[in-house]
């Protein structure tokens, strides 16, 4: 379990990186941090997104 954790977070973090990079190219965004501008285009975090799908797969599953 905790190798596939640790594959998942290193994921993560490589989305990350990429997600960065790509709201630097957003013109009219430059300025901004990196929370700002995932605020702007309505976006979290990777890592708080996949744990609200965690939350809503096991409120589903707990539901049954």
């Amino acid at each position: 379990m905790q190798f596939w954790v640790a594959v998942f977070k290193k994921g993560i973090k490589v989305l990350e990186c990429v997600q960065r990079r790509a709201t630097k190219l957003v013109k009219g965004l430059e300025g901004m941090s990196y929370g700002e501008q995932l605020r702007i285009w309505g976006l979290s975090r990777l890592e708080k997104r996949g744990l609200r799908g965690d939350r809503i797969i096991l409120s589903s599953l707990l539901s049954r």
